[in-house]
C-alpha cells in the first residue's frame, strides 16, 4: 500500500519538477526587444545555437504572448550586442522583410540570416536543454 502511495506521489511530482526547472532557465535568459519585430538574445554563458533559438522561442511565446506557430527569423548572427554593451548576442525577428528567403535546413545554426523556425520548434530546444542537464 505504502509503495503505491509513494509511486503516485512521485508520478505527480516529477512532471512538476521538470516543468519548473525548464521554466526557471527560460526566465533567466537575457532577451531585449529592439523594435516592434526585432529582439536579441544576449549570450549569458557558453551558449550554443539551440540555446539562442530557445531564447527566441521563449521571447515570442512566453514574453510576447504570440502563438507557437509564429515564424522566427535569424536576422543577425552572433556578434556585438546592441542592447548590452560588451556582450555578444543574436538578433531574431518575427518579420522576414529584407532577409534572404528561408532555405531548407538540415541543422540548427545561428550563422545564416533568413533561417527560420516556428516558435514552438525553437522552444522545444529549451526542454531538450533540461533533459540533457539531467542525464
Amino acid at each position: 500500500m505504502m509503495r503505491r502511495i509513494v509511486a503516485g506521489l512521485l508520478a505527480t511530482a516529477l512532471p512538476l519538477t521538470a516543468q519548473a526547472a525548464t521554466t526557471g532557465e527560460e526566465d533567466t535568459m537575457v532577451i531585449n526587444r529592439l523594435n516592434a519585430s526585432d529582439f536579441e538574445v544576449v549570450e549569458t554563458r557558453s551558449m550554443g545555437a539551440t540555446d539562442f533559438w530557445c531564447g527566441a522561442g521563449t521571447f515570442v511565446e512566453r514574453r510576447s504572448g504570440l502563438p507557437g506557430t509564429t515564424a522566427i527569423y535569424l536576422k543577425r548572427p552572433r556578434g556585438p550586442s546592441s542592447s548590452a554593451p560588451g556582450r555578444k548576442a543574436v538578433v531574431f525577428s518575427t518579420s522576414g522583410a529584407g532577409l534572404p528567403a528561408p532555405q531548407g535546413q538540415t541543422s540548427i545554426s545561428i550563422v545564416r540570416p533568413g533561417s527560420m523556425l516556428k516558435s514552438n520548434v525553437a522552444r522545444s530546444f529549451c526542454r531538450d536543454a533540461f533533459t540533457r542537464a539531467t542525464k
